[in-house]
């Protein structure tokens, strides 16, 4: 898997090169401009991401004296706490290392907050403001749908670390060799898996018995989720040209509990750094999606027309393999049903081929091939459940 995951790189790059030479005609070549938003994603991403990665010495606290001990009563490690709710390009990858006791488990973490963390601190609350009010149901339904298959896609991406022992970079780097060969055990996947069960259990029940409030719940906290990391992010900037408020912290005789955004002596790969691997990994990966777009979207089409999936559908799943944001602002235009189906494919399907197959090829290239895998099949039990658990199920309540 390791070789499959270079090819993909090396595509990758390919892709960026004909990208940037596109981008030079004077004309608005479509490929070019793919390239140039991979570059000028990195501003947006760093946005996201700084205020996360500023506050993990906070997260750290908070995880392992509130959420930890839950965790550590079913024999699962501290990390999946992290990533269960936190995405892993926003700082969960960096909290899992910190709050590992296994380089194993902070694999698994890792795979975990590529679905579920990724799904509770970004795609809901972003499709809350996205989607028209009408709609909102049918994400409560899609993303009912979508967390099911989350342990799957966690099971299936560990079992197959658990088979063939891959290596991997033991820190947090961009650049360092591949030096540890996971020894990830059944026993040990099997406790790590309990409490991302019952959470999401929990949110199924949840969006099951009071749909409404799970919405109005992911809502709030997405919201007061990003306000709080936007005010660590302004006051970080601020501290970074300044340090007005670590000498307000001397003077008070407090710590100062925020770490840089930007790489210094004690860390070269900070918030900014993150941001800027993954941009330059889509530069390429964009033009990639628009490629596969333009030459291969009548055999994709094909394919769904074999499994009863239209083609709008096809292309809002093609879209979200790159970026939920592409699916999310075609779901006015879909029928009900297919709604449901492009929502939960988006749990765990969403940034397969963009983000998440960005930030795996910069930290974890040995890994590219595994995240692939758990996300696909993921994702496409998510729509086998859609299509035939929840869907009847909405039928039943709408008439």
């Amino acid at each position: 898997m390791e070789f499959i995951g270079k090819i993909v790189i090396y595509i990758i790059m390919f892709c960026a090169f004909l990208g940037a030479i596109s981008s030079l005609r004077k004309d608005e070549n479509l490929l070019g401009l793919e390239f140039v938003k991979g570059i000028e994603s990195i501003g947006t991403i760093f946005l996201s991401v700084g205020g996360v990665m500023a506050s993990i010495p906070i997260l750290t606290k908070l995880i392992t004296s509130i959420i930890s001990p839950l965790y550590q009563m079913v024999g699962a490690d501290s990390a999946m706490a992290a990533t269960t709710f936190l995405a892993v390009d926003m700082g969960g990858y960096q909290l899992a290392d910190v709050l590992s006791d296994t380089r194993e488990s902070w694999i698994m973490a890792m795979v975990a907050g590529y679905m579920a963390g990724a799904t509770i601190v970004f795609t809901i609350p972003v499709a809350l403001r996205i989607l028209k009010k009408e709609d909102h149901k049918f994400l409560a339904y899609g993303v009912l749908a979508g967390f099911v298959s989350i342990p799957i896609g966690v099971l299936v991406s560990s079992l197959s670390m658990v088979i063939t022992n891959p290596l991997i970079r033991d820190v947090v780097s961009t650049s360092s060799s591949l030096n540890y060969q996971l020894q990830l055990s059944i026993v040990v996947m099997i406790r790590n898996l309990l409490p991302l069960l019952v959470v999401c259990a929990i949110i199924v029940v949840g969006l099951i018995k009071v749909p409404n409030t799970m919405i109005q719940g992911f809502q709030m906290f997405g919201n007061m989720f990003n306000a709080i990391m936007r005010m660590i992010f302004v006051i970080c900037v601020i501290e970074h040209f300044t340090s007005i408020f670590s000498n307000i912290c001397i003077w008070l005789d407090i710590p100062w509990l925020l770490d840089p955004m930007i790489a210094d002596t004690s860390n070269i790969n900070r918030a900014l750094e993150n941001a800027g691997y993954i941009g330059i990994m889509l530069c390429g990966t964009f033009p990639m999606m628009y490629l596969i777009k333009k030459y291969f979207i009548k055999h994709i089409i094909k394919v769904g027309d074999a499994f009863g999936l239209s083609d709008k559908l096809m292309v809002g799943l093609i879209g979200c393999c790159a970026n939920v944001l592409a699916s999310l602002v075609l779901v006015e235009d879909l029928d009900d049903e297919d709604k449901v189906i492009v929502l939960a494919f988006s749990v765990c399907g969403s940034f397969l081929l963009g983000d998440h197959l960005a930030f795996t090829t910069n930290y974890q290239p040995s890994l590219v091939m595994y995240i692939i895998l758990g996300k696909l099949v993921a994702g496409i039990c998510a729509i086998i459940i859609a299509k035939k658990a929840i869907i009847p199920i909405m039928k039943k309540e709408i008439m």
